[in-house]
């Protein structure tokens, strides 16, 4: 072939082919055919395609084998190799626009479970299937997620608890399966409200990931939920699912204590025992500190343990107010409130705690309004008195 696509980089092989055919005006599988590859489906060849498919690869297109292997998943690691999804539909918005009229490339980082963002221009990946995912809208929380989560495929887990252990933890049941209440079956078309009459007590999954990250219960109807029992499923669950367990990931593991806690007082005595088990791989410091707490939420010294901070003791400042030293004075408190919980890790990982509970103290800190209001979220105008 005399004229090729310029290769992107990290692109997908059958991306790369899929423009190369719309040059000379044929489809994919017409170009396959033309070539006389084994392979049938162009994109099974971003996996691990045939030695002799990329011999004629490269007697059809005059590029090295050794630059054709780059644009598949041959040499991807064990742990990440089972959570590729050859079938993703995902595509960067403004790689589309810059493309246009041609075909936009697709490449290799899309198709993992854990890429939300575009790594050239940084914006939302974009696929069919958006329903909810304006719903979770904590950007933080997802990215520090994400990038756990992309650790654990890689092989470079060191977190504490582990990546695997938080997930185990988020993906399993913190009460027995029950049917759909009423109020969740509000926004069911009417296919599926025909579909509940004739199953009225089908049972439903209650996972402990809507403890942690409650927003998913809004944002993905209880009848539409595909999560799976272990992680390595979520490679065929919906963006916004996964979405959400990136959220869930990267507050469990900023807030492993609270997190904890959370889930704990909402579970029945079925789910109980499934999330001690689950508990049970966690590091011993922090399943006694899970004890702790649990001992002091049952005597009433800590009534709201997942939003339970060292700004309940400290002055209630806002970023307007106080002065250097009281701002001084309560990032000391904040450390010294988390110190245990942190001396283990290392710096950069004790630094990025300590920048997502600063975060947290700082929007508990900011002070809400309520959009139609003239003062703050609560207070009500004398005409509506």
């Amino acid at each position: 072939m005399p004229v090729l696509a310029k290769a992107e980089v990290d692109e997908r092989l059958s991306s790369w082919l899929t423009r190369t055919a719309a040059i000379y005006l044929v489809s994919p599988d017409a170009l396959v055919a033309h070539i006389g590859l084994r392979t049938k489906r162009i994109r099974d060849l971003d996996l691990d395609p045939p030695a002799d498919d990329i011999a004629r690869l490269v007697v059809a297109t005059g590029v090295s084998a050794a630059r054709l292997s780059q644009m598949t998943f041959r040499d991807a690691p064990t742990s990440l190799r089972g959570l590729i999804d050859i079938e993703s539909r995902a595509v960067c918005p403004t790689c589309v626009g810059e493309a246009r009229p041609r075909v936009a490339p697709r490449l290799r980082e899309w198709t993992y479970p854990f890429t939300f963002w575009c790594a050239k221009h940084g914006g939302r990946l974009k696929s069919a299937d958006i329903d909810g995912v304006r719903v979770l809208c904590d950007e933080a929380s997802a990215r520090r997620g994400a990038r756990y989560w992309r650790a654990l495929a890689m092989g470079a887990d060191e977190t504490a608890p582990t990546t695997a252990a938080v997930m185990n933890l988020l993906l399993a049941p913190c009460r027995s399966p029950s049917p759909a209440a009423p109020w969740e079956l509000a926004g069911a078309s009417p296919c599926m409200r025909a579909e509940q009459q004739k199953e009225p007590i089908r049972a439903y999954p209650r996972l402990a990931l809507s403890c942690v990250a409650p927003e998913y219960d809004s944002a993905v109807a209880i009848y539409d939920r595909r999560l799976p029992q272990e992680f390595y499923g979520l490679t065929t669950a919906r963006a916004v699912e996964r979405r959400a367990v990136a959220i869930g990931l990267g507050r469990t593991i900023a807030f492993p204590v609270e997190a904890a806690l959370c889930i704990l007082q909402r579970c029945d005595d079925f789910g109980r025992r499934r999330i001690e088990e689950e508990l049970a791989a966690w590091p011993t410091h922090l399943r006694a500190a899970i004890d702790r707490a649990r001992r002091c939420v049952r005597s009433g010294v800590a009534p709201t343990p997942w939003r339970r901070t060292a700004a309940d003791r400290a002055p209630r400042l806002t970023p307007r107010s106080g002065s250097d030293g009281q701002l001084d004075d309560f990032a000391r408190c904040l450390v010294a409130e988390h110190e245990a919980s942190l001396r283990h890790l290392p710096v950069e990982e004790r630094l990025d705690r300590l920048q997502a509970l600063a975060q947290a103290e700082l929007e508990s800190l900011r002070p809400r309004v309520d959009p139609g209001r003239r003062g703050p979220a609560g207070a009500r105008d004398r005409a509506d008195v």
